[in-house]
């Protein structure tokens, strides 16, 4: 098994704030976040969903503290108390199970302690925004002690707040944008009821407050329908602003009105664990989760005018229940197995109280009417969706290894597992008077109704490894990962027969080698893999609406090299390389760009051979550190050298939007004496501008036309960090 792993220590060295700062030291981990914090997913050597549907489960599990977490949202936060983080890479759909057919991410917070410590962290920082420099705040804190003989707990908190970073171009005023207030709250209890039973409990929240953050840049093609056309005939008549700037790429937004997200969520977790007198261990994970996600975006038409508003509403809660029953080990077989259980329920629309699309003051403009041919809403009038999704999963497994002896072993492992679907939509108007709001979703137009489906599959991995030296060993993997399809369950004109995507079937091959040489001061771990996936899971955002199809087939192959080197007694390396090669094999439905004729399936294009979206062929990092005495303590250099090659940012492959390669520079100088640490720090040193997702307008997306919406990582951003840990 390929993994990658981050100690605490490793994380305060290298300024670990979120799992974004993780990609910069793990580069087979990508994070793409865009619209809001409910957006985020999550992709390892690649392979990764899109997070703007929130039904369309995620290809890459999270797990925290053992617990699985059906959105990636919940491995988005602040870091604080983190204990490790694992990076497990390639399909882990025997021992995971669902949703783990790219990898794992395992996050694994500090247990409560048996003696008495406290610690905190203040940041003040600044980014370098469009209007001036914006202000960076961060605070962690915590503390950890016996409450009695046999319990113990612990508390942490933490805040992350940014004033606005991107610009607005808007003649006359507009709201910057990019502005982030977040607050999260864990706290644990420990308890040792026995010699042999323990009962560890988890309970944490985390409250977003994203004013604007989610808000794009723009780029209004002039020799196109928005940009050529209609725009200019509204701004001609003074039916909307004037923007200044139609760079899509530099942090100036055109926003009349910018967008807002709030997100809350909450995790509980019971961990007990029993050891029995022949020296077995039963483990049960009982799991609890939920998360709401308010949206809005009162310019949805991206007309520089209050022509009409788009409100998302989505909830979700899940519960799992796990046990697990564990050999002692040291055996010739060593074994585990166990029973999963999880069942969440999906909502979109607050159960069709809150409407999804409503008419503005002008939504009834007629020059707006007289240029697309009906008013994009009529007074008063408001859209409602209301969707959902019930999910139940089952599953058994197991896996063994055999040690045939002190130098060569084989794990095998298989887990069956059943997941069923139900899924319901119901989209309607208030008032069906023609306009695009009405056209988008009355029952004339659009089907409601039920849906259901139920897939049984049966995963395995075989792993033969070998230690062919006391510190050098080999190993081959072989296995098979599946995902459960789903239903596109937001708003759309598609049949209800049509809304369904397929399972994915994968099969996957790896072998690669760990060994320690030099006496022990350099590390090293090579890997090469190849997957096929059957019915590749892709997203697609079209006509004002994302959807989940599936291509064909989809091809992965590269190879991976980490590994440490402790250069001087004071000078240490860490360095990855990381080349993946992701390809539509067979694609004949997907998303066409707007200069090209569909030459596939229903409409669609053949990207067979294209690169899917956020793919680049190679990554990699340096980071360097230096560490010495004083006379007060003892100080540090850090320097870390991120590296990626150009990607697609279009889910269309588009020729004319990609990303080029870039590096990404993060120094940080720091000093520790007694119980403090002091950290001066930069971020994105050259203040790179790196575009993670080109998409087509809101409601304008049209043939010959250019135009995109687009969003990119943070800029430079600089400060100190002051630590104290009693």
């Amino acid at each position: 098994m390929s993994v990658s792993a981050l100690t605490a220590d490793n994380l305060n060295d290298a300024g670990i704030q979120t799992m974004d700062d993780v990609t910069r030291q793990i580069p087979v981990l990508e994070v793409q976040t865009n619209t809001s914090a409910a957006a985020t997913t999550f992709r390892i050597r690649r392979v990764g969903n899109l997070g703007n549907i929130p039904s369309f489960e995620p290809a890459v599990a999270v797990f925290i503290d053992g617990a699985f977490r059906g959105r990636s949202i919940f491995g988005a936060s602040d870091m604080f108390d983190v204990e490790r983080i694992e990076i497990l890479r390639g399909p882990q759909s025997t021992l995971y199970g669902k949703n783990a057919t790219a990898g794992v991410i395992g996050i694994y917070t500090a247990a409560p302690g048996d003696a008495f410590e406290w610690k905190g962290e203040v940041t003040a920082g600044m980014y370098d925004g469009q209007d001036g420099d914006a202000g960076l705040y961060r605070f962690k804190g915590g503390i950890s002690g016996p409450l009695t003989d046999d319990l113990s707990g612990s508390l942490g908190l933490s805040y992350t707040g940014n004033e606005e970073t991107m610009g607005n171009a808007i003649v006359g005023g507009g709201e910057a944008t990019s502005e982030l207030d977040r607050y999260a709250v864990r706290g644990q209890l420990q308890w040792d009821v026995t010699d042999d039973l323990g009962a560890r409990f988890i309970l944490g929240t985390v409250q977003q407050d994203d004013n604007n953050l989610g808000s794009p840049d723009y780029f209004y093609d002039p020799n196109g329908a928005l940009g050529g056309v209609i725009l200019p005939t509204m701004q001609a008549l003074s039916e909307s602003l004037t923007c200044k700037d139609n760079d899509p790429h530099n942090r100036k937004a055109c926003n009349y009105v910018g967008t807002t997200a709030d997100v809350e969520s909450y995790e509980a977790t019971l961990l007990v664990d029993y050891a029995l007198d022949n020296g077995w261990t039963l483990d049960s994970i009982t799991s609890f989760d939920q998360y709401e996600f308010r949206g809005t975006q009162d310019e949805v038409v991206q007309l520089m005018g209050p022509y009409g508003k788009y409100h998302d509403s989505h909830d979700n809660e899940a519960y799992q229940q796990e046990l697990r029953l564990t050999s002692a080990g040291g055996e010739t077989i060593d074994w585990l197995g166990g029973l999963f259980y999880y069942h969440s329920e999906f909502d979109r629309g607050d159960n069709g109280n809150r409407a999804m699309f409503l008419s503005d003051s002008a939504s009834d403009d007629p020059v707006l009417e007289s240029i697309i041919g009906l008013p994009f809403g009529t007074p008063g009038q408001e859209g409602y969706v209301d969707g959902s999704q019930d999910t139940d999963y089952y599953a058994i497994y197991g896996q063994a290894t055999w040690n045939i002896n002190d130098k060569f072993s084989v794990t095998a492992g298989a887990r069956w597992q059943r997941e069923e679907k139900d899924a319901y939509i119901n989209q309607w108007v208030n008032d069906e008077s023609p306009s695009v709001i009405s056209y988008a979703l009355s029952p004339f137009f659009a089907e409601s109704g039920d849906m259901d489906r139920d897939t049984d599959e049966v995963t395995w991995s075989i792993t033969p490894q070998m230690f062919v030296s006391d510190d050098t060993m080999i190993f081959a993997t072989v296995s098979h990962g599946f995902k459960s399809g789903g239903y596109n369950a937001g708003f759309s004109d598609t049949p209800l027969d049509e809304r369904e995507f397929d399972d994915e079937d994968i099969m996957h091959y790896e072998a690669g080698v760990k060994t320690e040489f030099l006496d022990g001061n350099m590390r090293l771990a090579i890997s090469a893999f190849y997957t096929e996936t059957d019915d590749y899971q892709d997203g697609v955002f079209v006509g004002g609406q994302f959807k989940v199809g599936n291509a064909e087939e989809v091809e992965l192959k590269g190879f991976e090299l980490e590994g440490t080197a402790l250069l001087t007694d004071r000078l240490t390396a860490d360095f990855a390389v990381s080349y993946a090669d992701l390809t539509y094999e067979k694609n004949l439905t997907g998303q066409c760009d707007p200069f090209r004729v569909p030459d596939g399936l229903n409409g669609g294009c053949d990207l067979s051979g294209e690169h899917p979206i956020n793919a680049p062929e190679w990554k990699g990092n340096l980071s360097l550190m230096w560490e010495d005495n004083t006379s007060w303590g003892d100080y540090y250099i850090r320097g870390n050298w991120s590296w990626t090659d150009e990607y697609n940012t279009t889910f269309s492959a588009d020729p004319n939007w990609t990303q080029d390669s870039y590096s990404w520079l993060t120094f940080r100088v720091g000093t520790r004496w007694d119980a403090y640490e002091l950290v001066a720090w930069v971020d994105n040193a050259t203040d790179e501008e790196v575009v993670t997702l080109d998409a087509v307008p809101n409601i304008f997306a049209v043939e010959q036309d250019a135009s995109v919406q687009s969003y990119m990582m943070a800029p430079r951003s600089y400060g100190l960090t002051f630590r104290v840990n009693y």
